[in-house]
């Protein structure tokens, strides 16, 4: 009977709480995007037998483009940094500084990728001209196989293999 009771008094708690101004979310930050993120207190208090809900705080984000609800979630949208406050792994929310500064890591690294990858296209070129040119010169001799491998990537040919013989039985 007592338990029935606590638990009723609990259960109107809880429901008060909901309507009570501290219980609204406080506006934690905002992405370079524009997407707001959110933080609430914990919805459930502890009862006296089991622990109802965590004690962590709720966060959420509100896109900036209107989306809502759970299915609404976009990993690829949402920065990493935000990814981790939402799911607690990280206590503090970034600052619009670490992001930008994260972004502009980011967009370097990307550059870099691309002008490696230029550099290895020209090479490719360059290792094809010189193929032709010297099957252009007429040697059609056979070339002996290496036995070190040549070339990288595209060009890569591995090198011969010649195992040596050990005699059985003489260990």
């Amino acid at each position: 009977m007592l338990r029935r009771v606590v638990l009723g008094v609990v259960e109107a708690l809880k429901s008060v709480n909901q309507q009570m101004p501290w219980f609204k979310p406080t506006i934690a930050g905002y992405d370079l995007d524009g997407n707001k993120y959110l933080e609430a207190p914990p919805v459930a208090l502890k009862q006296i037998d089991h622990v109802a809900a965590s004690d962590k705080t709720r966060r959420s984000i509100e896109y900036a483009d209107g989306r809502t609800g759970v299915q609404a979630f976009d990993g690829e949208v949402i920065p990493v940094q935000w990814q981790s406050w939402l799911r607690h792994t990280r206590k503090d929310p970034p600052t619009i500084e670490e992001l930008q500064r994260d972004e502009a890591q980011k967009q370097l690294t990307i550059q870099r990728a691309m002008e490696i990858e230029r550099k290895w296209q020209e090479r490719k070129l360059q290792l094809e001209r010189e193929k032709l040119a010297q099957l252009g010169q007429g040697s059609e001799q056979p070339v002996p196989a290496s036995r070190e491998p040549t070339g990288q990537g595209d060009t890569f040919e591995p090198g011969a293999w010649a195992p040596k013989s050990k005699a059985r039985g003489s260990g």
